[in-house]
């Protein structure tokens, strides 16, 4: 059986999927209070092209680190858009 994408998945497969969401308040609790998340900074580099390490590292706090929890729940249950899907999106969101 191949494992469909979030949208297109049945009742019961998504409430399955979503018990990534549960755990997501314990591992804010956790990054925030017991052992910050460590995130490397990177800044993009003109003459290459490509993204570099800064060396600095950056602990996400508040909505960034939710942000990034929820990201992460969502990719484990395979919770994307197609590109389509988007495009409508922003068309709808800015028809005049």
């Amino acid at each position: 059986m191949k494992n469909k994408r979030f949208q297109d998945s049945s009742f019961i497969v998504k409430m399955w999927r979503y018990r990534y969401y549960i755990i997501i308040p314990f591992k804010y609790f956790w990054f925030n209070h017991i052992k910050p998340m460590k995130v490397i900074e990177t800044r993009f580099n003109e003459e290459s092209g490509f993204v570099e390490d800064t060396d600095n590292i950056h602990n996400p706090k508040g909505k960034e680190l939710w942000g990034i929890l929820v990201g992460g729940a969502q990719h484990k249950m395979k919770w994307y858009w197609t590109s389509e899907e988007v495009f409508n999106r922003i068309k709808e969101k800015f028809k005049v």
